[in-house]
């Protein structure tokens, strides 16, 4: 495989990268030596470096580890080069084995020794980091998935069963098949020796047109039949099984389209099917290899927000992403208002937006729609205004349920004479909405007054004395809402 700096066509959608660098793929090759069963276990592993190719150097971290099996007779790791270099990239060591390669009608892959191949370079691995002599020696952490297509997928739940020395598993169109179609006679039974046996969180990937496997061999019976705490089931909508491989070139096309007729029968491309998988299994590591949190609460969000899947979920210690009380970020500020300012002026002064939280720490900015029972713009007092708002799609609701809404006071003003209406500065901004410009005009002003533009968490972005008339340079500010306050004036400015 060639060095390369990895540019994700697919993840443009992700929006959390955990490391600021983008790695590139550094690889090797090794042999690792089984003694209980007097097995090699010829592997490519991919790491994190810096320069990239061949024995480069590992960048310096400590990194998760993903042991991947291919599916049969895909032992060719560019058959998964877009699952590798995406997880190399993010901060992961791939381990990759090249075993049982053996291509129907020729041969049969023996399943149980693929499987145990994989639970062994889950074991090697961790060793490796504490082995001074080891090229990853201090740079593999304590937390490792197993992961596969296919075959893989079915060794994958080989190699977790009455395992805890593996933080959790992934599989890609799992096939259970026994004995390993299209053989007779004896193979490996994980329905009933492995499944029983798992208990590590599992998510499992399934692909809806996928013809390869029987419903009664994979599919959604894995998800029902795994006995873990916590486990996801996600179908890919118009997937097919051998699209789980960054291209063709393997005998499972020619098994899909020739033998089993299906393989024109896919509603989207490869490349969809490859960026969706990412989606999909990205976040799910980057909670359970790397804590982090936020991560969780994406995927359960790209779950409950996309087309491109359906996904049934099981997992009482992981809510779902419920809004964590009334947490809010910003104090939305009550504000005064002149005699005879209408209600809908008065309202377009107060925040906008806020941002909330989801159990998972994740902001998310809700739109605030106020009502003010009884305004009376020339009754002088205090208005009690209540900005009620929805929450977003992959947020929930808690139990019992939280009130969506907030407070401000709204003081109208005494009515004033005409000397000190004209002693009230006032000051018009345009145009409204700008994008990198704005104009102000002042109807008076001193020599201290300032113009402010906060955003709608309350942060002071832009503070410039006034002039009688002038304008402020904008276009650092992003698109979205801004608050302009000046004096007793609070004005909303809109950037496009």
């Amino acid at each position: 495989m060639k060095a390369k700096l990895l540019s994700f066509i697919f993840l443009i959608s992700l929006s959390l990268v955990l490391s600021s660098q983008t790695y590139m793929v550094g690889y090797q090759y090794m042999s690792a030596y089984d003694a209980d069963r007097d097995r090699d276990i010829a592997t490519t592993v991919f790491y994190p470096s810096d320069v990239g190719g061949e024995d480069a150097a590992i960048s310096d971290g400590v990194f998760p580890a993903v042991i991947f099996g291919h599916g049969t007779a895909m032992a060719d790791e560019t058959l998964y080069d877009y699952i590798c270099d995406a997880l190399v990239a993010e901060g992961y060591i791939v381990l990759f084995p090249t075993t049982e390669n053996d291509s129907p009608p020729l041969g049969a892959p023996d399943h149980e020794d693929f499987g145990l191949d994989l639970k062994h370079l889950n074991l090697v691995i961790k060793f490796e980091n504490t082995n001074a002599g080891s090229f990853f020696y201090g740079h593999v952490s304590d937390k490792t998935a197993i992961m596969g297509h296919s075959l893989g997928g079915k060794g994958t739940l080989i190699a977790a069963a009455n395992n805890t020395e593996v933080t959790t598993i992934v599989t890609l169109c799992a096939a259970l098949s026994n004995p390993p179609f299209p053989y007779s006679g004896s193979g490996y039974d994980a329905i009933n020796n492995s499944l029983p046996f798992i208990t590590v969180p599992s998510l499992i990937v399934d692909a809806e047109l996928d013809c390869v496997v029987p419903d009664d061999e994979g599919h959604y019976m894995i998800y029902e039949d795994i006995p873990v705490v916590c486990k996801t089931y996600v179908n890919i909508i118009g997937g097919g099984h051998c699209y789980m491989a960054s291209h063709d070139g393997s005998v499972c096309e020619s098994a899909e389209s020739g033998l089993l007729g299906c393989g024109d029968d896919f509603t989207i491309t490869r490349e969809e099917q490859n960026a969706t998988v990412l989606e999909i299994i990205l976040p799910y590591l980057r909670y359970y290899l790397y804590d982090d949190e936020v991560s969780y609460s994406e995927f359960l969000c790209y779950l409950s927000t996309t087309d491109d899947v359906t996904s049934e979920r099981a997992c009482a210690e992981l809510p779902d992403a419920e809004i964590d009380g009334i947490d809010i970020d910003v104090v939305v500020e009550n504000i005064t208002v002149a005699y005879g300012t209408d209600l809908t002026t008065a309202t377009n002064q107060l925040a906008p937006q806020i941002t909330i939280d989801d159990v998972y720490g994740v902001e998310h900015t809700v739109n605030l729609n106020w009502d003010v029972p009884g305004y009376n713009a020339t009754v002088p007092g205090d208005y009690t205004a209540t900005g009620s708002f929805t929450l977003p799609s992959c947020v929930e609701q808690t139990s019992p349920a939280t009130e969506l809404s907030v407070t401000a006071t709204i003081t109208v003003e005494n009515a004033v004479s005409i000397g000190q209406f004209e002693a009230y500065k006032s000051i018009e901004i345009f145009p409204n909405p700008a994008k990198d410009i704005i104009n102000y005009e002042l109807n008076m002003g001193g020599a201290n007054d300032i113009i402010t533009i906060y955003n709608t968490c309350g942060q002071e972005l832009i503070s410039v004395t006034a002039k009688k008339a002038g304008s402020i340079d904008i276009s650092n500010l992003e698109a979205g809402i801004y608050i302009i306050k000046f004096d007793k004036n609070t004005i909303k400015l809109i950037v496009e």
